[in-house]
């Protein structure tokens, strides 16, 4: 079959070079939705690819696929914070940014774009994800941003961020290079994102340093 035939072929580099010849190839969007779901497979994003889909849905609503625009938006929101998910947004249908599943991500976007990372985890408890390892790059992004605006860091405070306790929170704090002290948990100063930000730590609270840390990463 050649729908078969062109799903083997579905490596990023191949895509890219189809998307050359097919941008506007109406037969092509049945590969492209189906390299959605190998993306996800395969733990890779690629914008181009997905940014042409959503171009094909922008252009004819009515093939749109709410399932399929929900994954790439998911996958766009795991690259915080780079502009992935806005850039993404910006050519989503109406009728499909209307649907009360991407409505909901919208607001997950939201509040993970302002810092409000604990009603963030508090509206994760009601929301279904179906991309893996959505939450690991949620708490990637988080923990840039503590990096960025922290020093030292109480554990409670720190597990809110997060949402992790106990020994799941100690793997975290390892995995990202912090101490944990009798003071709290020690955060190295990351130098680069320090002179982005142009401010000192000390003079300001999280909520208004860390929404700049992310804009910084957006430019």
């Amino acid at each position: 079959r050649t729908h078969g035939v062109a799903l083997k072929k579905m490596s990023a580099a191949s895509i890219a070079e189809q998307l050359v010849e097919r941008r506007f190839d109406m037969t092509f969007v049945p590969v492209l939705e189906a390299y959605v779901e190998e993306q996800i497979k395969a733990g890779t994003s690629d914008l181009d690819a997905n940014l042409a889909l959503l171009r094909f849905y922008q252009y004819s609503p009515s093939i749109a696929k709410v399932d399929v625009a929900r994954k790439i938006l998911t996958k766009a929101l795991m690259a915080l914070p780079q502009s992935d998910f806005m850039l993404c947004m910006y050519i989503v249908p109406p009728s499909v940014q209307a649907d009360p599943s991407i409505v909901q991500l919208k607001s997950l976007a939201d509040k993970l774009e302002s810092c409000f990372f604990d009603k963030f985890w508090a509206e994760m408890a009601s929301t279904k994800v179906d991309v893996p390892g959505f939450e690991d790059a949620v708490r990637g992004f988080i923990a840039g941003v503590i990096s960025a605006t922290f020093t030292l860091v109480t554990p409670e405070e720190l597990g809110s961020y997060l949402k992790a306790s106990g020994g799941d929170l100690d793997k975290l704090v390892a995995k990202y290079g912090w101490e944990k002290t009798a003071e709290g948990v020690k955060v190295p100063r990351n130098d680069k994102i320090q002179a982005a930000v142009g401010v000192k730590q000390e003079a300001v609270s999280f909520e208004h340093v860390a929404p700049i840390v992310v804009a910084s990463g957006m430019q």
